[in-house]
C-alpha cells in the first residue's frame, strides 16, 4: 500500500471537487502524501508526476503547494527527494512566469476600463510590473501588442503611458527594448498620433545616465524619423521641452547636451535649430555666472582653503570651479568645443566643407542669440573658437560685424554689439593677422573721418546720445591699437600707417571721443600714442577732467552695493572676449588667444625726444602703474587679478583726474 502512488487523474478529481466546495477526496490525498513523507519511493514519483504536470496549477491551488512545503519535514528528506521537489517546484515557477495575458484579455480589461471599470486593468497593470523583470513574458506582452495595434485606435493613452514610464527601462535587456521599439514603431504607423507621446518618452532616455538605453534611443529615434518623417517636425519642440532645467545636476546637463548632439550625426538637417536649442540654454546659464562673481567665488576658496584639512583640500578635483554655475557651464562648453574639434578634424585632416556647414549654423546662431545678449561671459567663445580653424571664417565673421555696423537699418544697441565683437575679436585672436586687423581698421577709420565729414557740412546735433555709433568705432580703433601695438611697430611701415589714418583730427572733432571712451582705454592709448609720437591726447583729457561735472552711475545695477561708479558721460561698452576663466574649457582658448601685457620695454621702442625728463617721472606717477588691464595667465590662477579691460575702467574714477604731463608733450606737471 505504501508503495502504490497517487494517479495524477486522482490529483486532478480531488482538485475539481476542492474548488468545488467538496473536501472529501483532497483531504484523502493530504493524508496519503502524509503517511508516505518517510518512504522516498513514493515523493519521489509523486514530484515527478507533478513536474511533469504543472498544468494543474494554471488555477494556482495554492493550499495544496502550501501543504507541501510546509506540512512535510524537509529536515528528514534525502538529496533525492529534495531534487526532485526542487525541480517541480521550478518547473511550476517557470510555467506560471511564462503564462502570458492573452490578447483578449487585454481588450476585455481595455474595454471595461472605458466604461469606468477599473478592476480587470488594475489586474493587468499589476502582472505586468510584476513581470517587469522576466525577459520572455515581457517580449511576448510587446509581440501581442505588435500585433494587434487596433487596440489601441481609441487611443489608450493610460496604458501606453504605463508602458514608457512605469517600467525601468534601464534594467531591461536589449531584446526587451527591440520588441518594445517595434511595437511603438508600428503603432505610430498606423496612428500618427501616438508619436509626439513616444518622442517624449525617446528624450527623456537621454537624460539617464546610462549609456546602453542611449543606444536604444538613438536607434529607435534613427527608424522612426525613417518610417514617418513628419516626426522630425516635432523633435525640436520636444527637445526643448525635455531639457533639464539649469538647476539640475550637471551630469545630467552633460548626458542631456552630448545625446543632443549624437543626434545630429544622423539629423543634420536640424542642425541649426537643435545648436540653437542649446546654446540658449547654455547663454541662460552663462548670465547666471558673470565674471566677476566667477572670480569671487574662486579667490573666497583661495582665502578659505586653510580651514579645511589637507586630506578634504587632496580629494577636490583642481579643475573645479568653485561657483556652481560656473562648474556646470565648464563642462558643457568642453563638450561644444569637442563637438566642433570632432566636425572640424576628422583622421587628424582638417575637413573644411563640413566646418564651414557648422560655421555658418554658428554664425546664424550669432546674429539670433549672441548679439542680443548682453554680459554672456563665455559662451560666444565657440565663435571665436571655429574662427581659428580657417581666415576664411574670421573674416566672413568680421565682415558680418562691420555690415550690422554699418547697417542704418539696425537698432543702435545692435550696431554698438556688433562693433564691440569686432574690435575684441581683432584685439584677443592671435590667428587674424596684423595685416587684416590694419586692413579692418582702416575701414573703420575710414567710416570716422566720413562721419565727421557730414556732420562738419550739416552742422549736426551736438546730442552725444545721438552719435553712440562713433563714440563706439573710435573706442574700438583705440582699444585694438592698445592690444595689437607691439605687431604693428614691427612692420616696417606699422608707425606710418597709424599716423595715415590721421586720429588728431578724430580726436579733436567737435564730437570729442576721449570724453565719452573709458578712461582706461583712452588714458592707456594716450600713453602709447605719445611714445610713438602718433597723437598727444593729454591736453584733451586735462580740459574734458576740468569741465565735466561730477555725475556718476552705477555699472552693475544688480550689484550696486559694491560695483564701482563711472562718469554719466562715459560709453557703456562691452567686450565678448575678454579673459576666458572657465579652467577645463580654457585649454581650447588659450593657444588662440591674445594675453594683455603691460611691458615697458615695448613701450620704449620709439624713444622720445625728451628722454632725460621721461627718467625723472616716478613710477608712482606712471599711469601704466596705476591701470589695470585684462590678462589671461598662461596656468589659471584664481588669486590673480583677472579683471577685463571693460570691468578695470570701474576704479579709474578713484584716480585723481590730474595727468603726470602738462599740456605741452614731454613735460612734466610740477606740484
Amino acid at each position: 500500500m505504501l508503495h502504490t502512488t497517487v494517479t495524477i487523474d486522482q490529483i486532478q478529481e480531488a482538485f475539481d471537487q476542492f474548488n468545488r466546495g467538496q473536501k472529501y477526496l483532497y483531504n484523502n490525498l493530504i493524508t496519503t502524501i502524509k503517511d508516505n513523507q518517510t518512504n522516498e519511493i513514493y515523493l519521489v514519483e509523486l514530484f515527478d508526476e507533478l513536474r511533469d504536470n504543472v498544468d494543474l496549477f494554471e488555477n494556482m491551488n495554492e493550499q495544496f503547494l502550501d501543504f507541501l512545503q510546509f506540512q512535510i519535514n524537509w529536515t528528514k528528506q534525502t538529496k533525492v527527494v529534495l531534487d526532485a521537489f526542487s525541480s517541480f517546484q521550478i518547473t511550476v515557477i517557470s510555467k506560471m512566469l511564462h503564462t502570458t495575458i492573452t490578447i483578449d484579455q487585454i481588450q476585455e480589461a481595455f474595454d471595461q476600463f472605458n466604461r469606468g471599470q477599473k478592476y480587470l486593468y488594475n489586474n493587468l497593470i499589476t502582472t505586468i510590473k510584476d513581470n517587469q523583470t522576466n525577459e520572455i513574458y515581457l517580449v511576448e506582452l510587446f509581440d501581442e501588442l505588435r500585433d494587434n495595434v487596433d487596440l489601441f485606435e481609441n487611443m489608450n493613452e493610460q496604458f501606453l503611458d504605463f508602458l514608457q514610464f512605469q517600467i525601468n527601462w534601464t534594467k531591461q535587456s536589449k531584446v526587451v527594448l527591440d520588441a518594445f521599439s517595434s511595437f511603438q514603431i508600428t503603432l505610430i504607423s498606423s496612428n500618427t498620433n501616438h508619436t509626439e507621446r513616444y518622442l517624449n518618452f525617446l528624450f527623456t532616455l537621454f537624460a539617464i545616465p546610462e549609456t546602453s538605453i542611449h543606444d536604444f534611443a538613438h536607434e529607435t529615434l534613427q527608424q522612426l524619423v525613417l518610417i514617418v518623417p513628419l516626426a522630425s517636425n516635432l523633435l525640436c519642440s520636444i527637445a526643448d521641452h525635455q531639457f533639464p532645467f539649469m538647476t539640475k545636476d550637471k551630469d545630467i546637463q552633460i548626458i542631456y547636451i552630448k545625446n543632443l548632439l549624437r543626434l545630429l550625426s544622423y539629423l543634420s538637417i536640424e542642425r541649426l535649430r537643435f545648436l540653437e536649442i542649446i546654446l540658449s540654454k547654455l547663454i541662460r546659464i552663462d548670465v547666471h555666472a558673470s565674471r566677476q562673481d566667477i572670480l569671487h567665488s574662486e579667490r573666497y576658496y583661495i582665502e578659505n582653503e586653510l580651514v579645511f584639512p589637507l586630506e578634504q583640500q587632496q580629494q577636490h578635483d583642481t579643475n573645479q570651479m568653485k561657483h556652481d554655475q560656473a562648474d556646470k557651464l565648464d563642462c558643457l562648453m568642453y563638450s561644444m568645443f569637442e563637438y566642433i574639434t570632432n566636425i572640424s578634424m576628422r583622421n587628424g585632416k582638417f575637413n573644411y566643407e563640413q566646418t564651414k556647414l557648422l560655421f555658418k549654423d554658428l554664425l546664424n546662431i550669432f546674429n539670433k542669440l549672441f548679439l542680443p545678449t548682453h554680459d554672456s561671459s563665455h559662451v560666444q567663445f565657440l565663435i571665436f573658437y571655429i574662427c581659428s580653424f580657417h581666415t576664411n571664417f574670421s573674416d566672413e565673421f568680421m565682415n558680418n560685424c562691420w555690415k550690422i555696423f554699418v547697417s542704418p537699418t539696425v537698432s543702435m544697441t545692435f550696431r554698438q554689439a556688433a562693433i564691440c565683437y569686432l574690435c575684441s575679436l581683432m584685439a584677443r585672436a592671435n590667428y587674424i593677422s596684423i595685416k587684416s586687423v590694419l586692413t579692418i581698421a582702416q575701414s573703420m577709420v575710414d567710416w570716422l573721418h566720413a562721419y565727421i565729414n557730414t556732420l562738419e557740412r550739416n552742422s549736426g546735433n551736438s546730442n552725444p546720445n545721438r552719435h553712440l555709433p562713433f563714440y563706439a568705432i573710435c573706442q574700438a580703433v583705440l582699444y585694438i591699437f592698445i592690444y595689437r601695438h607691439q605687431e604693428i611697430v614691427r612692420l616696417s611701415d606699422g608707425i606710418q600707417t597709424i599716423i595715415q589714418w590721421r586720429l588728431s583730427r578724430i580726436i579733436s572733432s567737435e564730437l570729442n571721443p576721449l570724453k565719452f571712451c573709458l578712461p582706461a582705454i583712452t588714458l592707456r592709448f594716450a600713453q602709447l600714442a605719445r611714445n610713438y609720437q602718433i597723437v598727444f591726447c593729454y591736453s584733451i583729457i586735462e580740459t574734458n577732467n576740468r569741465y565735466s561735472l561730477p555725475e556718476l552711475f552705477s555699472i552693475d545695477d544688480h550689484h550696486n552695493n559694491t560695483s564701482p561708479l563711472l562718469p554719466s558721460n562715459i560709453l557703456h561698452s562691452y567686450f565678448p572676449f575678454d579673459p576666458y576663466v572657465l579652467k577645463r574649457s580654457s585649454i581650447f582658448i588659450r593657444p588662440i588667444y591674445i594675453d594683455y601685457r603691460d611691458e615697458n620695454e615695448d613701450l620704449n621702442t620709439m624713444k622720445d625726444l625728451d628722454d632725460r625728463n621721461q627718467q625723472d617721472i616716478d613710477d608712482s606717477d606712471d599711469i601704466l602703474t596705476s591701470m589695470i588691464m585684462s590678462t589671461t595667465p598662461n596656468d589659471f590662477d584664481p588669486t590673480d587679478r583677472i579683471s577685463s579691460l571693460s570691468i578695470s575702467i570701474k576704479n579709474s574714477h578713484h584716480r585723481s583726474s590730474k595727468l603726470p604731463f602738462g599740456r605741452s608733450p614731454g613735460f612734466r606737471t610740477v606740484s
